[in-house]
């Protein structure tokens, strides 16, 4: 179980390769976990297919950079009707982020920790809240695996952002019908196909062949970089009125006598504005979730996690001061904040993109989903498989484990040269066997499957659109704001309660930093979780009732407790369990880096029914 975890471990070694190996003892344990139908064997990727500093800052800023930087500004500027208080729920936003970053590299950079030769140490693990949740609430014993673990299961997909790619590329091909409130019934349809293939394609390639995704993730992150650079300049070259040949109404846009007149005068468009600036910056906790397979964690986590985010926050400020330089404020009002720049900028030096704004934007949308469809399916795969080690999902050892899906694949198209290796798939000379790196298969099919019920859950919405803002709020009213209220609070109690929990020996982090990074990021979190069970006025509609989103994800996580108590109450009094309890023991063995920090190579899970004492 996660938390405070003791263990006898023994060390390994790595060879002038950069592969890791193993003694024969660590061997042998391994061999025989394998063939131990009760135990699953993991393995951290080999060196030279660890992620690096360049892959974990692509994978927060791809997901960080969505459709939020694009479309949630003219819903800001709608809900604030003020230029003045739009730029400062931004700058909020940026600050609640980096309070929540804090806290995520606090607790990534402190648990799990084990006892090593009398003494506590912390080694990375993937798994992000899974881990901090399960080392805050340790008793009643699996009530906090369930509780996240069964939401997450269930909706800790990328079932929203397919759908959203699906309707942006139909958008951007001319087919604007797609965002009406009742499109055509043969393109809704049609946009749900794609969304399924979209999930289906996007598993598979995670599933058969792991190094490829990671490049692509990649470029899809410099692509949106580059994006967001291109709009940047687009807006400060046009400061001056010359470049497009249209003044600039930058002077009236912030001047402080202007920027906030005739703002919004009802509490609940600024909670609206809020929520759609805290949700455009999700994402900046994607390095926690495959935390085990980052190289050199210690050193390439912390810096790379701040950099990119820092770089999101920066560039999302910068962006929508562009915007305002460019778009005057009634046109804001009027319609879309981007099309509008895009048609100021870009439509100024070619007729393409003054009649086909729209399309250019769906375009940078659609762009935008689908790199958050591939990061999201690669990351959440991992947080799976470790709630699969917990044992407490039916099928736990098959989706926990690994598979060598691609090397199986081309068996079926030509022989594979062999070269000897033992049961663990370690070569038996000690050189590297030059395979394909295992992936968690099992968790990527649990992915898709749910992903799929979604969508196809969702052909009773008659709009695509709708159904999006549907799934993508239940994921973020209950991973994204509860689960990050939870770890929040509990940061709070390690740190006021030190003397009981002696976090203050166990964190790197600073006291007063993790304090008030902990404060901000509950607030910023409470704050969607209260505003969305307040009935909204009758000027802010939307195509679902106002509290669906809140009731379902309420009825998620009770779910969740509901399940435990059947897991632990009702399942060990049928058949063969009766009068007996899970009983889950990891088992890691480390190797020791050059600065004589441990990390973890390997790992043992048993999982055996014993009987309660």
């Amino acid at each position: 179980m996660a938390g405070d975890d003791f263990t006898n471990v023994v060390d390994s070694t790595v060879n002038d390769d950069g592969f890791i190996g193993l003694d024969d003892e660590d061997l042998a344990i391994i061999e025989q976990a394998e063939g131990d139908s009760n135990k699953v064997v993991t393995r951290t990727p080999q060196k030279p297919y660890q992620l690096g500093y360049i892959s974990v800052f692509s994978i927060i800023i791809n997901k960080m950079i969505g459709t939020g930087i694009f479309d949630n500004p003219s819903t800001i500027m709608h809900d604030t009707r003020s230029v003045g208080y739009t730029l400062i729920f931004w700058l909020l936003g940026s600050l609640a982020t980096m309070a929540g970053t804090f806290v995520f590299i606090e607790y990534g950079l402190t648990i799990p920790r084990w006892e090593i030769n009398g003494r506590k140490v912390f080694t990375p693990r993937s798994g992000g809240e899974f881990n901090y949740l399960n080392y805050l609430v340790k008793k009643p014993k699996f009530l906090a695996s369930c509780m996240f673990g069964i939401a997450f299961i269930l909706i800790g997909n990328a079932s929203a952002n397919a759908l959203s790619f699906a309707s942006h590329v139909l958008a951007a091909a001319g087919k604007s019908r797609i965002y009406d409130d009742s499109p055509p019934a043969d393109l809704a349809n049609l946009a749900r196909v794609i969304a399924i293939a979209t999930m289906t394609g996007v598993c598979f390639l995670h599933g058969i062949w792991r190094k490829l995704g990671i490049a692509i993730n990649n470029l899809f992150a410099l692509f949106k970089i580059l994006i967001l650079l291109l709009v940047i300049i687009l807006g400060f070259v046009s400061i001056g009125g010359t470049v497009f040949g249209t003044q600039s109404p930058a002077g009236d846009n912030f001047a402080p006598n202007k920027s906030f007149k005739n703002a919004q005068d009802q509490p609940y468009g600024f909670a609206q504005a809020y929520l759609s600036v805290v949700f455009a910056f999700g994402g900046f906790n994607q390095a926690n979730y495959v935390l085990g397979e980052i190289r050199e964690p210690r050193r390439i986590y912390k810096s790379a996690t701040l950099l990119a985010v820092g770089t999101v926050c920066v560039l999302y400020m910068l962006a929508n001061i562009a915007y305002m330089i460019v778009v005057p404020a009634n046109i804001q009002l009027q319609g879309n904040v981007v099309e509008s720049f895009i048609k100021l900028t870009l439509g100024r030096v070619s007729n393409y993109g003054q009649t086909h704004a729209s399309e250019i934007l769906h375009a940078f949308m659609a762009v935008s989903s689908l790199g958050n469809v591939i990061v999201s399916t690669y990351t959440a795969a991992r947080v799976k498989q470790e709630i699969a080690k917990e044992g407490i999902l039916p099928f736990s050892r098959l989706i926990a484990r690994n598979y060598d899906a691609l090397t199986r694949l081309s068996s079926l198209f030509h022989r594979r040269s062999h070269q000897a290796t033992n049961k663990s798939g370690y070569p038996v000379d000690g050189q590297p066997i030059h395979h394909h790196e295992k992936t968690p298969l099992g968790a990527l099919l649990v992915h898709w499957f749910f992903a799929l019920l979604i969508i196809l859950c969702t052909w009773g919405v008659t709009s695509p659109q709708t159904a999006y803002g549907i799934v993508f709020g239940i994921y973020s009213y209950t991973i994204d704001a509860f689960m990050s209220v939870a770890i929040g609070v509990g940061l709070l109690y390690l740190r006021f309660f030190s003397s009981r929990t002696h976090w203050n020996l166990k964190s790197p982090a600073s006291h007063w930093l993790s304090i008030s990074s902990a404060s901000l990021f509950v607030i910023a979190n409470l704050f969607p979780i209260v505003t969305l069970l307040v009935p909204p006025g009758k000027q802010f509609k939307s195509g679902y009732p106002w509290w669906l989103v809140p009731v379902i994800s309420l009825i998620l996580l009770v779910g969740g407790a509901v399940y435990w108590l059947v897991f632990v109450g009702v399942v060990p009094k049928l058949g063969g369990k009766r009068g007996m309890e899970l009983k889950v023991e990891r088992t890691p063995f480390f190797h020791e880096e050059s600065g004589g920090e441990l990390v973890q190579i390997a790992e043992v899970v048993a999982y055996d029914w014993v009987i309660k004492n």
